[in-house]
């Protein structure tokens, strides 16, 4: 199983005051040199321009000749040739969707012993996905506690939708209900609540967005039209299941 680390960039800088300690902290964690680098634009890195991820990299692994640094997209070889990379992967600013899937199959098929991601963002929803896997803060030296059995549990039963969509349909029947159903059982109205469950079920990105959507228009006041999926009592029903499991 991959062990997940990660900090956010405006905790690694502080204004341009504690990169050098959180970066030995980082250092600290990944291990020992070689770094290795994935990001998103090898060329830049390689050819000095002035970038964040640059910046990081050399904050990171201060001398040249120990790091190593490759395109994201090369995570997704791994898989295909069952091969793992026992060494610390340090991935730099990730965001866009198809690198965000790269990693997370990556993660998913434990070809990555050890995996450190310096967050552009503390909403960028990479975040959302390691707090969902348990990854730790290095900034905090805490990691978000895990979603309560129940929630995961609802969080399959989303999951299970996901060859339907999640935008529409029954996908979108199930998101909506479960969410209203769990609401009045006092369960928050909050897309990181409920992404961090999904991802911790195994959730994409792709399909994570519409639970995003949904949620926060629901959070909003919005009401959606659904057809029914579920009896009223259905988080009753879930609890006696998870009861009869144990």
């Amino acid at each position: 199983m991959t062990e997940l680390a990660y900090m956010v960039r405006e905790d690694w800088g502080q204004h341009g005051t504690a990169m050098i300690p959180h970066s030995a902290v980082i250092r600290g964690w990944i291990g020992d040199p070689p770094y290795l680098f994935a990001v998103t634009d090898v060329k830049k890195v390689n050819h000095d321009d002035r970038g964040a991820d640059v910046e990081a990299a050399e904050f990171i692994a201060p001398e040249k000749a120990d790091r190593i640094v490759f395109d994201i997209r090369e995570l997704g070889s791994l898989e295909r040739e069952d091969k793992v990379i026992d060494h610390a992967v340090v991935v730099l600013h990730p965001y866009e969707q198809r690198e965000l899937e790269t990693i997370r199959r990556a993660v998913e098929a434990d070809s990555i012993g050890r995996l450190f991601v310096l967050i552009w963002s503390r909403y960028d929803m990479v975040r959302t996905w390691l707090d969902g896997l348990g990854a730790l803060n290095l900034h905090s030296g805490k990691a978000v506690p895990p979603s309560d059995p129940l929630l995961l549990a609802a969080a399959e039963m989303i999951q299970n939708e996901d060859y339907n969509g999640l935008s529409s349909g029954r996908g979108k029947d199930a998101v909506v209900q479960l969410v209203r159903a769990f609401a009045s059982e006092g369960y928050p109205v909050d897309d990181d609540v409920w992404l961090r469950a999904y991802f911790a079920v195994g959730g994409s990105f792709h399909h994570a967005e519409s639970i995003e959507k949904l949620v926060k228009e629901m959070k909003a006041g919005i009401r959606h039209r659904v057809k029914p999926r579920y009896r009223d009592n259905i988080v009753e029903i879930m609890r006696g299941q998870l009861a009869a499991k144990q």
